[in-house]
């Protein structure tokens, strides 16, 4: 439950934080117009939206993904017309519901907006609001101050009409019992996995199939055009490593900015947690209390046995079975009373009974950290790599157009821009076309260019290329390899492989079709079942998402029931479900209470869509398609 409290931080603080509404749940195809308007990057009813605005919402949506991914992305993801038209049709989405506010003459007092900007821990230094946090903040953003007040105004206008129509969606507690009780639902089963291995020695693969299937399958040997370029590369990553930092910059920057280096105070807690439900009478609520604070009595008595006491007693079913624990947490995390109670307390102490919406609470702080400003040599690090960044994104900002003209007025070489700027020219491997390579490779943009007549035939430089935040590339291509087809003596062995793979994957689909039937029909058939186990819906995830589902999915009126599938090694899968089982725990409150909060907020934003649906008709759309498919205009 406690694990809900801590992911669902008050939405003004997301709007805060992220600075977009997501919207990505809309597609853009319904107002597209090939009329475009060539100077806008869209036009929303009265509002324009800037071609400005729209490259920069998809170089902070690049940043985003990027930052969620590391190494995994793919900048190619952001270059596709798809990817473009949701970044731009969530600037639309912003248009139409800032509109349909105005309209509906909403608004934020300034008492209003003081409230929410000094209760939101990003822009708090030790649980108090900071100026310099909130300035530091708005730089960060690429914002005046006023221009983060005005933004942030706005987002909470847009805020009030979502919550308007969000707010009004409801679930009954009867779906969500019966939500919990499907959440929570095992079934028994035994699989018996029949493979294709098993059948491989049964057949002899001759020469002449092996030929056939080569002379038949040209396609599936060939070997695409083939490119090596050298190339040179300017990135702020690359400068900021040769940047020199002094002394006194070093420390004037701390100086300036200590309220930065302060480390927010966190408190690592244990609980117990006696609910009590929302509807509960008086004296149901005074019985829970007494329970708690005989509890408190028992755990004032004996500190120690805390986490002991707390997997007994605990309902809490996030923090139980670990002793109650929640681990380490700042302020503006849990719930008011909670947080009071436990900031209070000294490291080892116990608080008294504690009542929130959640119930009543019995609190234990383990240990305290932070709380306290990092000296200059501890923060040394720190302040030393953020200035090699300013300095080296200054330097890349006065080179970036002296690397773009060079590597494009003298295109016969990549020497002259690496001796003006002094970088090194690197080589890389062959480049097949159409596969996808390390970076900076990996930039759809770069290898279209380097596979260009231009590039190729003539071996002139390629213009500098953006393959990702501040980094330009420019590649000249030195060697060439046409498409060709591998001789057969190179592949004449996966063949014969693969030939014996598909005869065993097919004998594996019949033998298992025809056990299925048999079992179904009520016959034996000669398999070699596992032991039973226990499966939850929980453990529908990942490579085994497909065989949970379709085991639940599975009818159980009669036992045991019998389903198969063809597997994607090639096997094929029989489970026998032998028992349906229901545990008791299914129907907790707290389970049955969070669950429906989290039904309650998927109807709600199918409300919302909804809503947004019919405006889009009162608010007209123009969007400029050469921006969307990424067309250079004249």
């Amino acid at each position: 439950m406690f694990d809900a409290v801590r992911n669902n931080k008050r939405v003004v603080q997301v709007v805060l934080l992220l600075m977009v509404l997501p919207f990505a749940f809309f597609g853009v195809e319904s107002y597209m117009n090939n009329d475009a308007v060539r100077e806008d990057a869209a036009v929303v009813g009265k509002l324009k939206i800037a071609p400005e605005e729209f490259e920069q919402a998809l170089r902070d949506q690049t940043d985003r993904l990027r930052d969620m991914a590391g190494e995994q992305f793919d900048p190619k993801m952001m270059e596709t017309p798809q990817a473009r038209a949701q970044t731009l049709d969530g600037l639309v989405s912003q248009r139409i519901l800032l509109q349909e506010a105005q309209r509906q003459h909403m608004t934020v007092s300034d008492a209003r907006m003081s409230q929410i900007i000094a209760g939101v821990p990003g822009f708090q230094i030790d649980g108090k609001f900071s100026e310099a946090r909130f300035d530091q903040v708005a730089q960060t953003q690429g914002y005046s101050r006023d221009g983060l007040l005005a933004r942030i105004r706005q987002d909470l206008v847009i805020r009030q009409l979502y919550t308007g129509v969000a707010g009004s969606s409801f679930v009954p507690a009867s779906l969500a019992r019966r939500w919990a009780q499907m959440q929570q639902e095992e079934r028994e089963v035994s699989e018996a996995i029949i493979t294709p291995f098993e059948f491989i020695e049964q057949f002899k693969i001759t020469p002449e199939q092996v030929r056939k299937y080569y002379d038949d399958n040209q396609k599936e040997f060939s070997v695409p055009e083939q490119v090596k370029v050298e190339y040179l590369v300017l990135s702020e990553a690359a400068l900021a490593a040769t940047q020199e930092v002094s002394e006194e910059e070093v420390r004037k920057t701390f100086e300036a900015n200590q309220s930065r280096y302060m480390q927010g105070e966190e408190r690592k807690v244990r609980h117990i947690l006696l609910t009590v439900d929302a509807g509960a009478s008086a004296e149901d609520r005074k019985a829970v209390k007494a329970k708690a604070e005989a509890l408190q009595k028992t755990v004032k008595a004996d500190p120690s046995k805390f986490a002991e006491l707390a997997k007994a007693n605990s309902e809490d079913p996030g923090s139980k079975d670990n002793g109650g624990d929640l681990g380490f947490f700042g302020r503006g995390t849990m719930v008011k009373p909670f947080e009071e109670a436990a900031f209070a307390l000294k490291k080892g102490e116990v608080s008294a009974v504690v009542e929130t919406d959640f119930g009543y609470h019995i609190i234990q702080v383990e240990d305290v950290r932070g709380g306290q400003g990092k000296t200059l040599e501890e923060a040394r690090a720190e302040i030393t790599d953020d200035l090699k960044k300013q300095a080296a994104r200054r330097r890349f900002a006065e080179l970036a157009e002296t690397f773009s003209n060079t590597v494009y007025e003298q295109a016969d070489s990549l020497a002259p821009a690496a001796e003006k700027l002094g970088l090194q020219v690197k080589i890389s491997p062959l480049i097949p076309k159409g596969l996808l390579m390390p970076a900076p490779f990996d930039n759809e943009k770069l290898r279209e260019a380097i596979f260009s007549e231009d590039a190729v035939k003539n071996r002139r430089n390629t213009q500098a290329i953006e393959t990702a935040s501040n980094t330009l590339v420019s590649a000249r291509v030195i060697e060439q390899l046409p498409p060709s087809i591998k001789p057969f003596e190179t592949v004449q062995a996966d063949i014969e492989k693969k030939l014996g793979f598909e005869a065993g994957r097919k004998m594996a689909l019949e033998r298992g079709e025809a056990s299925l039937a048999k079992l179904r029909a009520g016959e034996e058939a000669p398999l070699n079942w596992s032991p039973p186990q226990d499966i939850s819906r929980a453990q529908a995830q990942g490579p085994a998402a497909t065989m949970v589902r379709a085991i639940f999915n599975a009818p159980a009126n009669k036992l045991p029931a019998y389903l198969g599938f063809p597997m994607d090694n090639g096997g094929f899968a029989i489970f026998r479900i032998t028992a349906v089982k229901q545990p008791k725990e299914a129907l907790d409150p707290a389970r049955v209470e969070a669950i429906k909060a989290q039904l309650e907020q998927t109807v709600s934003q199918d409300d919302f869509a909804a809503y947004l649906a019919s405006l889009r008709k009162e608010y007209p759309v123009t969007v400029n398609r050469k921006l969307i498919d990424n067309v250079k205009q004249p």
